[in-house]
């Protein structure tokens, strides 16, 4: 298993990779009971074709060329959210994570974009504490986020109900 790992913007032909990563990542919910994560579908194709045309789908690759992990993020509220990030069970606890979001952090700096906000499972240890060493911080997103409440509430309508998820953000600030 090659260890040397960078980071670079998502194509198309990247696609199915990522949809096997994201499947294969969401496995780890069974283990805290959260089987409703791991059998629900993937994120689309679509989704992941119009990520990829805005220029904000990031890809983690071995110096192999293995595709390991992934953030796929959207404009949203005028800040950068971060909508699906994976990493493939054999590579976490390696850093991969951090990098993509750092990198999806340095593409929304070079457009002025100050804020990163995304929503996940308060609980699940490898989530919202997660996030929270990274400097995210848990906030309400009513009512100025109209954007992010109409992600809950599609979220929602997905099966992942919001009780045990939050929304945080982070402030950017150059490395």
């Amino acid at each position: 298993m090659s260890s040397i790992i960078s980071i670079r913007p998502a194509r198309h032909g990247d696609i199915e990779k990522m949809i096997e990563i994201e499947d294969r990542a969401a496995e780890l919910f069974r283990t805290i009971g959260y089987d409703y994560c791991a059998d629900a579908p993937n994120r689309s194709e679509a989704e992941h074709r119009r990520a990829i045309d805005e220029s904000i789908t990031f890809v983690a690759e071995t110096d192999l060329g293995e595709l390991v992990g992934f953030a796929m993020c959207e404009l949203l509220d005028g800040v950068i959210h971060l909508a699906e990030i994976d990493v493939a069970p054999e590579f976490q606890r390696r850093g991969v994570a951090r990098r993509l979001i750092e990198t999806a952090g340095e593409w929304a700096l070079a457009r002025n974009i100050g804020e990163m906000t995304l929503t996940t499972y308060r609980d699940a240890p490898w989530n919202a504490p997660y996030y929270a060493r990274l400097g995210f911080e848990l906030f309400s997103p009513e009512p100025a986020r109209a954007g992010l409440v109409d992600t809950i509430r599609k979220e929602a309508d997905w099966g992942f109900a919001f009780a045990p998820r939050v929304a945080m953000r982070m402030p950017l600030r150059p490395r």
